[in-house]
């Protein structure tokens, strides 16, 4: 499918040996958590899976998502899961990005991610945007790969939201510094004209 580090990529490793430093760098980049695919990767067959869960050196969290015991738990941990489960393609956005960059109050019902070719949406908690993003569209917040604030608004101007809201989206954003208005406004050079009528709009009304 494209989405090499995620649901897909189970091929398993011809005659190497589990690598546990191997796959406890991968797993401490991510919160603690790895795919199955991740773990082939690091050396592990399938066949070791259900050994490594029953002996506790595996937690498993969701269908081929596993966590290292011990690992830290943070406020992150829902996003950072996901983001996980679905590669490296995968970013908090939308919405979710808003919230955590607390730009508004949009109080999302899901979680938004954008992510590359994914499969069916293992939960109803999770709103996905299926897309590919540049990396001058992500930046990291901890372990978690998120749109950055300009195109978070850019996102959210494109639809979903009311323009009150996004008024105070756009207004917060400049406010604490998130963005400039001379940048976002910049970035609509190649935007659809919905989007840069209502970024106009919404920077117009904190001035």
């Amino acid at each position: 499918m494209g989405n090499h580090d995620g649901m897909t990529d189970w091929s398993e490793p011809a005659e190497s040996q589990p690598d546990p430093a191997r796959l406890k760098e991968i797993a401490d980049r991510q919160g603690g958590y790895f795919t199955t695919a991740q773990a082939l990767r690091a050396g592990y067959r399938v066949s070791d899976v259900g050994d490594r869960i029953v002996d506790g050196s595996w937690l498993r969290v969701e269908r081929d998502l596993f966590r290292l015991p011990g690992s830290r738990e943070t406020d992150l941990d829902e996003f950072v899961k996901w983001c996980t489960w679905f590669g490296t393609g995968a970013a908090v956005s939308h919405q979710s990005a808003a919230e955590l960059y607390g730009l508004g109050h949009l109080y999302p019902r899901f979680i938004h991610i954008s992510t590359v070719l994914a499969p069916p949406s293992p939960t109803r908690a999770l709103a996905l945007h299926r897309r590919s993003l540049s990396a001058d569209d992500c930046e990291q917040l901890g372990a978690v790969r998120i749109t950055t604030p300009v195109r978070t608004a850019l996102d959210l101007a494109a639809g979903g939201i009311s323009q009150e809201l996004l008024d105070e989206v756009v207004a917060d954003g400049v406010v604490i510094g998130r963005f400039t208005g001379d940048a976002l406004h910049d970035a609509c050079h190649h935007a659809p004209p919905e989007v840069v009528r209502r970024i106009e709009h919404a920077l117009a009304a904190c001035t």
